[in-house]
């Protein structure tokens, strides 16, 4: 992809590079998570494009999809704001959230122990303190409600069940931070294929946008 680069940006025969093989790194990184943000959601021309909208986009990110659970043994104490709460530390690399669920037992009321899978529905801190008291708003047997949590070193998210409800494992399937382009390591862009000229351009475009117009000619001519 540097070779690319420097034919795009005139650079490729001079002498004097204008930029380092790290510094080129950092621009195709950007292009590439610039354009990961706008395949997954982008406004264009006036509608929202979402990712798995139509199978361009399931192409262009497919590579990026895995799958995390995460059991019981590693949930946290949530806040005590919160009432049934549990906290779910999740993989550093998850970028997006496409599908998520729990596996969770309670009593029933004939005192037999039921074990079912539960939709997770992720909603706003704000929205939660507008239908957290509402008979209609609570998680149920059958949904457990999701609020981000930030942490330090490790992502969390806050799980809320009903009373007397227990959640043995949470389940999803995200989107993940692509890896990070590496000139010197020759760690390539694991995007698909037909997306690397595109980030080449920006790559190109975030370079040039770099440095005072006035002096792009008379460097790219040095």
């Amino acid at each position: 992809m540097q070779y690319s680069f420097e034919i795009k940006l005139g650079t490729f025969h001079t002498p004097n590079k204008m930029f380092t093989s790290i510094d080129v790194a950092g621009f195709l990184n950007k292009a590439q998570d610039m354009l990961v943000d706008a395949s997954y959601s982008n406004k264009i021309e006036s509608q929202d494009k979402y990712f798995e909208s139509d199978e361009k986009t399931r192409v262009e990110l497919g590579s990026l999809i895995k799958a995390e659970t995460v059991l019981i043994g590693a949930f946290e104490t949530g806040p005590t704001e919160h009432s049934n709460n549990t906290l779910v530390p999740i993989a550093s690399d998850v970028l997006y959230v496409i599908k998520e669920r729990c596996t969770l037992t309670y009593t029933d009321c004939n005192d037999d122990s039921q074990t079912v899978v539960a939709k997770v529905l992720p909603i706003r801190h704000d929205e939660y303190e507008m239908i957290k008291n509402s008979p209609f708003g609570e998680p149920y047997e059958e949904l457990i409600l999701r609020l981000d949590y930030g942490g330090t070193a490790v992502k969390k998210h806050e799980l809320l069940s009903a009373s007397g409800q227990e959640i043995q494992s949470y389940s999803i399937r995200y989107i993940k931070i692509p890896d990070r382009i590496n000139i010197i390591t020759q760690a390539n862009c694991e995007l698909h294929v037909s997306l690397h000229e595109e980030i080449v351009d920006r790559a190109v475009a975030l370079a040039i946008a770099s440095i005072p117009q006035n002096n792009v000619e008379q460097k790219i001519e040095a």
